[in-house]
């Protein structure tokens, strides 16, 4: 008895089709998509910023701090914890909600910015920075 093994049929798979498909998918997910924007770049002046001339006879509340980093409210001493509260009072009973803030230059930053933060949550509304830095004893 004579044996005969079937042919195999030869089952090749066409990838053109796949292909054009993936590609498809492709320029689909290409043109579909967002492209991040790059940042753009800003040149700041370089030289001195000029502040605008204050009026003399406009009302405000002066704070300094010194190179001690020392806080003075109208001339008075007082605590970082307190300036939140003394500044509402003194918008309160006086009404002026504008606030001239004077920095000696040997002064930290991280009592600087602080201060500017409360100032601004406690109702001042015209911040101003005293850039001659004249600071009265």
């Amino acid at each position: 008895m004579l044996i005969t093994r079937k042919r195999r049929i030869d089952a090749g798979i066409d990838m053109t089709p796949l292909i054009d498909v993936v590609f498809q998918l492709l320029i689909f997910l290409m043109v579909s998509s967002q492209f991040i924007k790059p940042d753009r770049r800003v040149e700041l002046p370089a030289g001195p910023m000029e502040s605008a001339t204050a009026n003399p006879d406009d009302q405000h509340l002066t704070l300094v701090i010194t190179a001690e980093n020392t806080i003075l409210l109208e001339g008075a001493e007082i605590a970082k914890e307190d300036l939140d509260s003394k500044l509402r009072d003194a918008i309160q009973h006086s009404g002026i909600d504008a606030l001239i803030l004077r920095v000696d230059k040997a002064a930290q930053a991280e009592i600087i910015f602080p201060v500017m933060e409360i100032a601004r949550e406690s109702g001042i509304i015209n911040l101003a920075y005293d850039k001659q830095n004249e600071l009265t004893k």
